[in-house]
């Protein structure tokens, strides 16, 4: 048996590139994560911003996660 994992919530990311000047990274439910500039957003930036936006979900979900644990068999 294994030791009891934690759930983790799946959230996913987009851009809405709706303005040429500002990329806005939005979570699945279109709530705002992080702004970049057009001209200087880089792939690994955007990714990190949504690697710290999920960091810190998880820090404010903290309480309801850990209700959420299952075993593995």
């Amino acid at each position: 048996m294994r030791e009891e994992e934690p759930l983790f919530p799946k959230f996913d990311y987009y851009l809405d590139e709706s303005d040429p000047d500002v990329l806005v990274l939005r979570r699945q439910d279109g709530s705002f994560a992080a702004a970049f500039s057009g001209q200087g957003a880089t792939r690994e930036g955007i990714v990190e911003a949504a690697k710290e936006d999920y960091a810190v979900l998880l820090r404010e979900n903290e309480g309801h996660l850990a209700s959420g644990k299952r075993t593995s068999a």
